[in-house]
């Protein structure tokens, strides 16, 4: 005996007709074997078949979009031309600042630690001079050997405000990430990369030959400036927060306000 299905009422006319089975109770052939509510069997296939592909997708982006980088060789691998000089920078550990210097053979020391955000702003022969921020505010130089204060020096604004700027000019354009110096815009690095990566401020070392900078990956990247070699990587850091400054770069010469 045929059935014409009821039990969903103006709706069932848009989705045709159905014969009930003899012995079956008039549940349709799809319908779960226990009766009542559900989801049929192959409709929970579809939606973890689906929530697979979505996880699948996510990881590829993740891992293919971010966690990959460029693919640049090390100063280790190719040493030459090797960096003309050190480099220090800060970074966080623990939530306190700490003072990291890298050696051109890639020797890193951490001279400093416990610190409160002092921002480096220069590397010279007296040693390096760090900001400190908050009401004792003042500079204070740091021995690159020990990490001791060896001076301090008034405070002043200008001092900030003589910082050397970002030396390049980064832009994405449909998957080519441009790197350029910003005095000259000669370009320093072209490369495919995602989206999602960054080169972040770099650094000119004192005779302008070289710039040194950190990119979204952790990796401080190092290259001249004429564009001969493209960047290497000298050294990864996730945890650093300000960009590096070179050894030899002086302490602007300023009255404090």
């Amino acid at each position: 005996m045929s059935a014409t299905d009821t039990t969903h009422g103006a709706g069932a006319s848009a989705h045709g007709t159905w014969t009930a089975a003899p012995g079956n109770g008039g549940t349709p052939p799809d319908a779960p074997s226990s009766g009542g509510a559900g989801i049929p069997p192959r409709s929970v296939a579809a939606l973890i078949a689906a929530a697979v592909l979505v996880v699948g997708v996510v990881v590829l982006v993740l891992v293919l979009g971010v966690a990959r980088p460029p693919a640049l060789p090390t100063v280790a691998e190719q040493p030459d031309p090797a960096p003309p000089a050190s480099v220090a920078w800060t970074r966080w550990q623990e939530g306190f600042a700490c003072v990291d210097t890298l050696a051109p053979d890639g020797t890193v020391t951490e001279i400093a630690c416990d610190l409160q955000g002092e921002e480096i702003l220069a590397w010279d022969a007296d040693g390096i001079a760090l900001w400190v921020w908050g009401p004792r505010e003042m500079v204070e130089i740091l021995d690159p050997a020990t990490g001791e204060v060896v001076d301090t020096r008034p405070a002043s604004g200008q001092l900030l405000d003589e910082r050397p700027m970002d030396a390049l000019r980064v832009r994405h354009d449909d998957g080519r990430l441009t790197v350029q110096l910003r005095d000259t815009g000669e370009v320093l690095w072209e490369v495919d990369a995602h989206a999602n990566y960054r080169v972040r401020e770099g650094s000119l070392s004192p005779d302008g030959e070289w710039v040194a900078m950190f990119d979204s990956a952790g990796r401080l990247l190092v290259a001249p400036t004429d564009g001969s070699v493209e960047p290497r990587v000298w050294h990864e850091d996730d945890e650093q927060w300000q960009s590096p400054v070179w050894e030899g770069t002086p302490l602007p010469d300023v009255t404090a306000d």
